[in-house]
């Protein structure tokens, strides 16, 4: 699904559309929740279709919804379902069994950063359902990580979305390909902080 796809989308169903992509993909499915928060974001701002909080609001409560989707599914499931998404994924074993084990040693960090890391993001319901997670503990830390992701990238984007309106050519072209680099080195650092605690506690 492109981004222009999205767009039109948005236009169509607006928020309900961020709230069912997001809480699917949160959920196990392979959907782009995150590029359908920026989009309406950016849709918020440049052509006021949408209320920023509102964006901000479905992007929590879906990210909310489908992780806990996924927890019941993890309890219920457990490791066969575990397995099962992490192929559908296409995470070899091996690292679907390395997420298990740092769950059960550090399962609240990667409850809150997994939020924010692609791939992981889809799995991290199941993760906490299926190594035994407590719902006392899995429910706060869950909805502080919806919140956190959705506001970060839904408020990011927003204020980039209201600069680009307002800038001339040559400054857009500046502003997304800064936007473009930011992002990459965002998901880059997440990516590296994850895998070196992933290593650790092999």
């Amino acid at each position: 699904m492109s981004s222009h796809e999205i767009a039109n989308l948005l236009q169509q169903y607006g928020c309900g559309l961020v709230f069912t992509v997001v809480a699917l993909q949160a959920a196990g499915a392979p959907l782009p929740g995150t590029t359908a928060l920026i989009a309406a974001a950016v849709y918020a701002a440049t052509s006021h279709g949408l209320p920023i909080v509102g964006v901000i609001a479905a992007g929590a409560s879906g990210a909310l919804t489908g992780t806990s989707a996924g927890f019941a599914l993890g309890r219920w499931g457990g490791e066969r379902l575990v397995e099962r998404a992490g192929k559908r994924l296409r995470q070899a074993p091996e690292r679907v069994a390395a997420l298990r084990a740092e769950f059960a040693a550090h399962g609240a960090g990667v409850l809150f950063f997994g939020r924010f890391i692609t791939g992981l993001r889809n799995v991290t319901g199941l993760l906490a359902g299926a190594s035994g997670m407590p719902v006392s503990r899995f429910l706060p830390l869950s909805a502080a990580a919806a919140t956190v992701w959705a506001l970060i990238n839904g408020l990011e984007y927003y204020w980039f979305g209201h600069a680009l309106a307002g800038a001339d050519t040559w400054v857009q072209v500046v502003l997304i390909c800064a936007g473009i680099a930011s992002l990459l080195v965002s998901l880059i650092v997440l990516r590296r902080r994850a895998l070196r605690r992933l290593a650790a506690s092999a």
